[in-house]
C-alpha cells in the first residue's frame, strides 16, 4: 500500500515509517473546497520559524510555525485585506511582505505592489518606504544578516523608474542608494549588498549599468538583439572578479544560463541549457554569487544542483520520496536547516524540515491535509502533433480505477494564455477526475516554458491556431481511443473560459456543453481594459500582437460576445464580482446577450470573489454547480 506522504516522518537513511492510508473512497466537494492552511512558506534566517500566508475568511493573515516544534499551533498575525504576494525574512525575527492590490489609472488596470515590514515578536507591522507612490514597490533586493535594513526597488511616482533604497525596517523610513535610470525597471545586489546593475531595454537593444565593487562608479555595457527578434535578458548572476551568469533566450530561443563577463560584455560558454524547455530559476550562492542550483521544467520541475552537497542531498530525498517533485524552497543562513516541500499531481503535498546532517526530515504541515493522494487520480504528460505539424506538450489525467478507454472527456485549457500547466495539484483537475471524467489540459502554442518560437506561434491566434490545438488534442485522444467523441465537455478559467466559450461556439460538433469561469468574451474591451493580461511576462514588446497578430484581424469575430448569437450547446458561466484582472462586466454581457437565444444558459456570480474564487463557500458552490451542471448534459455514469 502506498504510503500516504503528510503522515510520515522520514529518514532519508532507511526506509520511511508511514500511517496506514485511508480507504480510497470518493471524495467530497467540501473535501475539494477546503483553503488551504498556508501557502508560499520560508524559513527564518536562523531556522527556528516558518512564516507561511493565509487566508480566514477576508482577512489575510501570516502564520508563523515553531519549526522544532510543528505540533504547535501556529501564531496567526492579521494583516486586513493585504494580498500578500511575497514572504522575505530579515534576520531571524522580522518579515518583509510584498503585498498587492489594483488600481484604475487611464481606464486601464493595473498590479500595485507595496513593502509592509512585520516585527514578529509583537505582530506590529509597518509601511516600509512610505514615498512609494508608484505601481512597483517592495521589490526586496538584499536583506542585512542582522535584519535591520534592506534593499528595496520601488517608485516614487508612476512616471519614473524604480530607484534602489535602503529601508530601515524599525522605522520604515527609506534612503536612496540609486536614482531612477531611463528605461532601467531591474536591479541587481549582490551577497554583500552592494548594488551591482540596474537593466535598462530600449527597442531591440538592452544595456546594464554596472560596478564590479562597491565606491566604484555605474559604467554602461551594452548588448544588442538581432532585428524583429523577441530575445530578452531574464536576470543576472555575480561572481567574484567580475564573472558572473546571464539567463537568456537570445543563443538558441530557450532560456539558459550562460558565463558572462562583465568586463567585456561577452556572453560566454553555456552552464546549462535544455535542447526542449527554459530555464525557470537560478539561485546564486549566497556567500560567492555564483550559481549553485538551476530550476526547468518539462514534464515536471526538475532541479540541478551544482554545489556537490546539494546535488547529494537532492538525490537522497528524491531516494525516499520517488512519487513527489521534491523542492528545496527555503534555507537557514548557515544551511544547517532546509525547508522541502514534497508534492505532485494528486498530492498537494506537506513542508518538511531537514537536518542536512542526519538527514533527518520531519514535517510541518500539509497546506490541504483533507485531501488522500491514495483518493486521486495519476496524471501523465504526453505530446501530440497539431495539424501543422507542431509537437504540443499535454497532461491527461484519469478517473481512478477506470481502463482508460472511451471515457467521457473534459478538454481544459488554462488560463493566461502565456503561462502553463504544470505536473502539480490541480482541485479542478482532480475533482473532475474523481467524477469520472477524463481531463486533457493541451499547452497550446503561446504557452510559456516551451521556449521563444512556441510562445511567438500563439502571437494574434487566439480563437484560431490556438484553438486548433485545442482541437487536435481532442482529436489524438479519441484517436488513441481514451475519449468518447460523443461525450466531450470544454471547461475553463479566464483564457480558459474564453476557450471554452469560443470552442463552444466555434466547434458545437465537438462539445455536447462548456463552462467558463471568468472568461474573456470581449476581446477589444478587455484589451482596453487590462493589456497586461495579455503579455508574456518574458516576451513583452509589441504586446497588441499578442492578440490581434501583424495582419491586425477584427476581433469581433473571434469574441464570444459579438458571437453569441451562434451559440447552441449548453453552458455555464460564473464570475466574481470583485474581479480586476476580466471585468465582471464581461460575463454579465454574455449572460445578457444569450438571453432569448437558442442555448442552455446557467450562470452565478459571486459577490465576494476576486478573479479566483476567494470568497467563503464559493468554490464548493460552484464545484457543485458544475458537477449538476455536467452530470445534466454530459453525464459520466
Amino acid at each position: 500500500m502506498r504510503c500516504v506522504l503528510r503522515a510520515c516522518v522520514l529518514s532519508l537513511l532507511f526506509a520511511s515509517q508511514c500511517l496506514t492510508a485511508q480507504p480510497a473512497t470518493r471524495p467530497s466537494i467540501a473535501d475539494f473546497a477546503e483553503p488551504p492552511v498556508a501557502t508560499g512558506a520560508r524559513l527564518s534566517a536562523d531556522g527556528k520559524l516558518l512564516a507561511a500566508r493565509s487566508w480566514q475568511g477576508e482577512t489575510s493573515r501570516i502564520l508563523i510555525f515553531d519549526a522544532a516544534d510543528p505540533a504547535k499551533p501556529p501564531v496567526a498575525i492579521p494583516l486586513g485585506k493585504a494580498d500578500v504576494t511575497s514572504i522575505t525574512w530579515a534576520g531571524p525575527s522580522r518579515l518583509l511582505l510584498r503585498v498587492r492590490k489594483y488600481t484604475q489609472f487611464q481606464g486601464e488596470t493595473y498590479p500595485m505592489t507595496r513593502l509592509v515590514v512585520v516585527d514578529v515578536a509583537t505582530g506590529q507591522s509597518r509601511v516600509g518606504d512610505p514615498s512609494n507612490q508608484g505601481f512597483l514597490g517592495g521589490d526586496v533586493l538584499y536583506t542585512d544578516p542582522d535584519g535591520r535594513t534592506a534593499l528595496v526597488a520601488s517608485q516614487d511616482s508612476i512616471y519614473d523608474t524604480p530607484a534602489v533604497k535602503r529601508v530601515d525596517l524599525a522605522t520604515g523610513k527609506a534612503t536612496i542608494v540609486e536614482k531612477p535610470r531611463p528605461d532601467v525597471w531591474d536591479w541587481y545586489a549582490d551577497s554583500d549588498g552592494v548594488v551591482r546593475a540596474g537593466l535598462a531595454y530600449d527597442e531591440r537593444a538592452w544595456k546594464l549599468f554596472y560596478r564590479d565593487a562597491a565606491g566604484e562608479p555605474l559604467r554602461v555595457i551594452k548588448g544588442k538583439f538581432e532585428k524583429d527578434s523577441d530575445s530578452s535578458v531574464d536576470r543576472f548572476t555575480f561572481g567574484q572578479s567580475g564573472t558572473g551568469t546571464i539567463v537568456t533566450n537570445e543563443r538558441t530561443g530557450r532560456f539558459g544560463v550562460y558565463r558572462y563577463d562583465f568586463k567585456t560584455g561577452t556572453v560566454g560558454e553555456p552552464i546549462f541549457e535544455d535542447p526542449e524547455v527554459d530555464v525557470t530559476g537560478v539561485w546564486g550562492d549566497r556567500w560567492s554569487g555564483d550559481v549553485d542550483g538551476i530550476e526547468y521544467e518539462n514534464d515536471r520541475k526538475r532541479f540541478l544542483w551544482l554545489d556537490p552537497e546539494l546535488k547529494r542531498i537532492q538525490a537522497k530525498i528524491d531516494k525516499a520520496l520517488p512519487a513527489t517533485v521534491n523542492e528545496i524552497v527555503s534555507r537557514s543562513r548557515d544551511e544547517s536547516k532546509l525547508l522541502i516541500y514534497a508534492s505532485s499531481a494528486s498530492d498537494p503535498g506537506a513542508y518538511f524540515l531537514l537536518d542536512p546532517k542526519t538527514l533527518r526530515m520531519s514535517m510541518i504541515y500539509a497546506p490541504l491535509g483533507r485531501i488522500n493522494p491514495d483518493q486521486m487520480s495519476a496524471t501523465t504528460h504526453l505530446r501530440y502533433a497539431a495539424r501543422d505539424g507542431l509537437s504540443i506538450p499535454a497532461y491527461l489525467t484519469l478517473p481512478k480505477g477506470s481502463a482508460g478507454k472511451n471515457l467521457p472527456t473534459i478538454v481544459m485549457p488554462h488560463g493566461g494564455p502565456f503561462v502553463r500547466d504544470s505536473w502539480e495539484y490541480d482541485a479542478f483537475v482532480q475533482f473532475l477526475a474523481s467524477r469520472g471524467y477524463a481531463v486533457f489540459q493541451p499547452q497550446f502554442r503561446g504557452s510559456t516554458g516551451y521556449g521563444k518560437s512556441f510562445v511567438e506561434k500563439g502571437y494574434g491566434q487566439w480563437g484560431r491556431a490556438m484553438q486548433d490545438d485545442l482541437d487536435d488534442g481532442l482529436d489524438h485522444l479519441i484517436k488513441t481511443g481514451v475519449a468518447d467523441r460523443a461525450r466531450v465537455c470544454i471547461v475553463g478559467a479566464s483564457y480558459g473560459g474564453y476557450a471554452a466559450l469560443w470552442g463552444a461556439i466555434r466547434n458545437p460538433e465537438r462539445y455536447r456543453c462548456a463552462a467558463s469561469l471568468a472568461g474573456v468574451t470581449d476581446l477589444d474591451a478587455q484589451l482596453k481594459a487590462n493589456r497586461k493580461s495579455f503579455s508574456a511576462t518574458r516576451y513583452f514588446r509589441e504586446w497588441k500582437t499578442k492578440v490581434a497578430g501583424e495582419e491586425k484581424i477584427d476581433l469581433a469575430t473571434v469574441s464570444p460576445l459579438q458571437q453569441a448569437g451562434r451559440l447552441r450547446v449548453p453552458v455555464l458561466i460564473g464570475h466574481g464580482e470583485k474581479d480586476e484582472v476580466v471585468p465582471v462586466r464581461q460575463g454579465r454581457a454574455m449572460v445578457q446577450a444569450l438571453q432569448g437565444g437558442r442555448a442552455d444558459v446557467t450562470s452565478v456570480f459571486y459577490a465576494k470573489s476576486e478573479h479566483n474564487l476567494e470568497g467563503e463557500g464559493d468554490l464548493a458552490d460552484y464545484l457543485a454547480r458544475l458537477e449538476a451542471f455536467l452530470h445534466k448534459h454530459n453525464p459520466a455514469g
